[in-house]
């Protein structure tokens, strides 16, 4: 369900959209008001709940928008793997991951993508470690969660 800035959020006032019929959540999460607004609209647009978005960036980076992981291949707020998600950046015009609105786009972009396919808490083994991965080492194990999911869940629970 690709949404691309342009067709969402970017060509209409979404403070004002927000504000006027569906004020944003005040989360207590670490974040500018305004970041928080663009999240919760994105999380709209895809139709996901905001809060799975705010646990994924609590366990990923501390909400460091600036956070470099993996020895630098997993970037910001979300910890995107460029080498992985190059198509889809290119499909959001997405150009910097450190840039804490682009990177929670594709973040939520691909979150949404996951979410079609799998359980809330599948979906976040598969975000975390990639289908391969997760079917590898957590799915043929009749598993179907991890520590890093459950602590998603946990923050995203919180709240």
């Amino acid at each position: 369900p690709t949404v691309t800035i342009e067709e969402s959020i970017e060509q209409m006032n979404y403070k004002a959209y927000i504000e006027e019929l569906n004020p944003c959540k005040t989360y207590d999460v670490p974040l500018d008001e305004e970041l928080k607004c663009y999240i919760e609209t994105m999380c709209r647009c895809y139709g996901i709940k905001p809060e799975l978005v705010y646990g994924i960036m609590a366990v990923e980076s501390n909400f460091n928008a600036k956070a470099v992981g993996d020895n630098g291949n997993s970037l910001g707020l979300m910890q995107i793997q460029p080498r992985w998600n190059k198509q889809r950046m290119e499909d959001l015009n997405v150009t910097d991951l450190l840039d804490a609105k682009q990177n929670a786009h594709c973040g939520i972009d691909i979150l949404a993508e996951l979410l079609e396919k799998y359980s809330e808490t599948e979906a976040l083994v598969v975000y975390n470690m990639g289908e391969s991965g997760a079917n590898k080492y957590v799915f043929s194990k009749g598993k179907t969660a991890t520590e890093y999911s459950e602590s998603v869940l946990a923050y995203a629970n919180n709240l």
